[in-house]
């Protein structure tokens, strides 16, 4: 499969938490499959988010997350600017969505992606003209 998937902090979160769930072996396994096959997205938000939860709720060390911040800054990273947050603002009030999920819909629409890779928005959804996938339902990638 091919186009431009865009990825939440919880898909993110999951991969790198170290932990031996199934979840987390199952977004381990899409970032994975995707490599070659996909562009993978993210914005500023979401390399914030991911941090603030890897060194406060993880507990990871300083310099270990930095590495991946790095490594996942080589992606395509939506800025948050001004012009995202009104779009957001808009897309907050077109679809009764929280403001930061607006935020994620806003970025991956700038991006051109087709899908929002996240299990915090309803599976199916269109929102926007962008689709939501949680990546623990079949037929992701």
């Amino acid at each position: 499969m091919t186009g431009k998937y865009f990825l939440d902090t919880n898909f993110l979160v999951y991969c790198f938490s170290e932990d031996e769930s199934d979840k987390s072996q199952t977004c381990q396994r899409i970032l994975e499959k995707g490599r070659g096959e996909v562009m993978f997205v993210l914005s500023t938000q979401v390399l914030n988010e991911f941090a603030a939860v890897m060194l406060g709720k993880f507990k990871q060390p300083p310099h270990k997350i930095k590495a991946v911040i790095n490594d996942l800054a080589l992606l395509e990273v939506v800025t948050v600017n001004a012009d995202l947050i009104n779009e957001a603002i808009d897309i907050q009030t077109l679809n009764q969505l929280s403001y930061w999920d607006s935020v994620i819909i806003a970025a991956a629409k700038r991006a051109q992606c087709h899908t929002v890779i996240t299990e915090d928005m309803q599976n199916g959804a269109i929102l926007s003209g962008v689709r939501i996938q949680s990546p623990f339902n079949s037929g992701i990638l």
